[in-house]
Formats: structure tokens, C-alpha cells, sequence
């Protein structure tokens, strides 16, 4: 029976982080404030007393960012599980879900 060894697991996250970052690099520059905008509910805003334009971007790019990192790191996270089930004592044969 092979031990999970943390080193590796280690090495797995440091060789892909830089893929989540680059995915995110990648969803700002296909960033399309038009549509981001359009999506939005103005009463919110104003509800929120958001009042200024530098205000309004800053909210809808945070926004915006949150929930897509949200989603690349969820992608991460699972990739990292696949590959501990992969390397732990029961040397899973797990499939990404939901990718092709």
C-alpha cells in the first residue's frame, strides 16, 4: 500500500497554481464591461449608495472577479483531489467531472 506523500502533493500545487492565475489573467482580458454592465440591476447600485463611476466599476469588477475565482478555484481544488486520489493509499481511478 502506498502512503499519500504531502511532498508531492506540494510539488502537484506549486508546478499548476500558475495555470489559476493565468486563467484569471485571461478572464480580465475577455472582460466585456458592456455586457457585465448590462447584467446589473441599477436600482441595486443606488440602493448601495454607489454614486460615482469610480465607485461603480470597482464594485461590478469585484463582483465579477470574486465569482469567477470562485469557479477557477473550485476547478483547481478538484484537480488537486483527483490527484491525491490518485496517490493516496487507495489509488483512486477518479475521472474529472464535468470536463471532456
Amino acid at each position: 500500500m502506498a502512503v499519500l506523500n504531502l511532498k508531492d502533493v506540494t510539488q502537484y500545487v506549486e508546478k499548476n497554481i500558475g495555470t489559476f492565475h493565468a486563467k484569471r489573467l485571461e478572464k480580465l482580458e475577455k472582460l466585456d464591461f458592456n455586457k457585465v454592465l448590462k447584467r446589473k440591476n441599477p436600482y441595486l447600485f443606488k440602493a448601495k449608495n454607489i454614486l460615482t463611476a469610480q465607485d461603480l466599476v470597482q464594485n461590478l469588477l469585484g463582483a465579477y472577479l470574486q465569482s469567477q475565482e470562485e469557479t477557477l478555484f473550485g476547478d483547481f481544488l478538484k484537480d488537486v483531489a483527483i490527484f491525491v486520489g490518485q496517490k493516496s493509499i487507495w489509488r483512486c481511478k477518479v475521472k474529472p467531472f464535468g470536463r471532456h
